[in-house]
């Protein structure tokens, strides 16, 4: 999919009232660790955390022995993929190249619309006063030209663009994967707690507590914290609601670009 063939449209910056004859200056930011950092971003961050600090510490090692390798092997690859290529994806700079040749980081200049009706014309834009592609639009959250613009993506609190398309994409699918299968281990645990418990005490630590059916470990086998049997339920249910909605969200999001 060639994200560069499809029409694009000059925009003006965000927020901009038509009364208003002149836009004042405004700097512009170099990729998604640009402050201010958005609260998606910072909540992706959170969940992120959550899903691999429950999932591998919590839910993978309760698997039967036999399991393990795959509990941790699978899904930790596609979470560090997944890592890698959101990171990449947040600290690429997406602007046009014209655009990046130049500081563009101090005040821009000011945008006239008395004497302009678009920020781009003629393939020059008059707030990063450079001439730009003709697959350029002008961002008005990051105040600045991206080549094949996409959209601003919020979750990476950096434009999406022909220089980081295909990191976004690759994000998405790689969450999509190793969240899909921690979900898949977080169901088996859920349900064999109530079918035989037993099955998912196969670690040399559960040998002490034979007798005790109510009491737990967490964060197997290098630091085990003993807990309750209530405990475990509760978060591996927070854990599959939360996956459930991630996945219904992040679903949608890689439907609608292999859609486009």
């Amino acid at each position: 999919m060639n994200i560069c063939n499809k029409p694009h449209n000059k925009i003006v910056p965000e927020d901009l009232g038509e009364a208003v004859p002149e836009v004042k200056a405004q700097r512009a930011r170099r990729n998604g660790w640009s402050w201010p950092l958005h609260l998606f971003q910072v909540t992706a961050w959170l969940l992120f955390l959550f899903y691999a600090l429950v999932g591998f510490g919590i839910l993978v090692p309760l698997l039967p022995r036999h399991w393990l390798p795959a509990g941790y092997i699978c899904p930790g690859v596609c979470f560090i993929y997944h890592l890698v290529v959101h990171l990449t994806a947040v600290s690429i700079d997406p602007a046009d190249a014209n655009v990046r040749e130049k500081n563009y980081l101090g005040p821009l200049a000011t945008f006239n619309r008395t004497q302009h009706a678009h920020v781009i014309e003629n393939h020059h834009c008059y707030v990063c006063d450079v001439d730009v592609s003709a697959k350029s639009k002008h961002c008005g959250t990051c105040n600045k030209c991206v080549c094949g613009f996409d959209h601003h993506c919020k979750w990476l609190n950096n434009c999406v663009g022909e220089r980081n398309y295909w990191l976004f994409l690759n994000s998405v699918l790689s969450a999509i994967l190793g969240l899909g299968l921690l979900l898949l281990v977080a169901f088996y645990v859920f349900v064999e707690f109530f079918v035989d418990p037993t099955v998912l005490r196969s670690d040399q630590h559960f040998d002490a507590l034979r007798n005790h059916m109510d009491r737990w470990f967490v964060f197997l086998p290098a630091s085990p914290v003993e807990t309750r049997a209530p405990a475990i339920l509760v978060t591996a249910g927070i854990f599959i609601l939360l996956s459930l909605v991630t996945m219904i969200l992040l679903g949608h999001l890689l439907t609608f670009h292999i859609y486009l």
